[in-house]
């Protein structure tokens, strides 16, 4: 995962960033590691994610054909 923002010369100790469900590190780490089936439940998600921003996809969150699907991809994620 990526590295906290600050510059190397800042005073505060480097740390690493949190990432959430809809951050885009962890939305790109899930559409390279999986073999998207064209108009299925993960690929609709990232297709939404990439075209409309995540804030489109708040909804399909709690959709139940997309939620397994993304858990599952989630899961996967190194």
């Amino acid at each position: 995962m990526s590295q906290s923002v600050l510059a190397e010369s800042d005073t505060l100790p480097s740390f690493s960033t949190a990432h959430g469900l809809l951050s885009p590190e962890v939305v790109m780490r899930i559409a390279d590691s999986n073999d998207l089936e064209m108009n299925g439940a993960l690929y609709k998600f990232l297709k939404t994610y990439k075209s409309r921003g995540p804030m489109a996809c708040l909804s399909m969150l709690s959709d139940p054909e997309v939620l397994p699907e993304l858990t599952r991809a989630m899961r996967d994620v190194d």
